[in-house]
């Protein structure tokens, strides 16, 4: 019976330590690295989730199917492309355009 008073107890300061876990988790995920406070209303662009998702060659790739989307750009089945419009509108298809 001894086991079970043992058991309870070290159930009950595992309990604790993941709450305070938990709670360390939330309030650091409020603060950037300097330790302000961040804002929770900022929404990813296209850019930055292709980043995330592939790094840089998958920004390309967004940033070439996007500029395709719009009629500004051609792509071939063989893996050439033809831009239409030699302007780009920001600085990621003037960085396309421009290789």
């Amino acid at each position: 019976m001894f086991w079970v008073l043992l058991l309870l107890l070290a159930w009950a300061f595992a309990g604790i330590a993941c709450t305070r876990l938990c709670l360390a988790a939330v309030r650091s995920a409020d603060l950037d690295t300097e330790g302000v406070p961040t804002d929770r209303e900022h929404d990813l662009t296209l850019y930055e989730a292709a980043f995330l998702s592939g790094g840089p060659a998958r920004v390309a790739d967004v940033t070439m199917v996007a500029m395709a989307r719009q009629r500004r750009l051609l792509l071939a089945h063989t893996g050439w492309a033809t831009v239409v419009d030699p302007r780009g509108r920001d600085e990621m298809e003037r960085s396309v355009i421009g290789r």
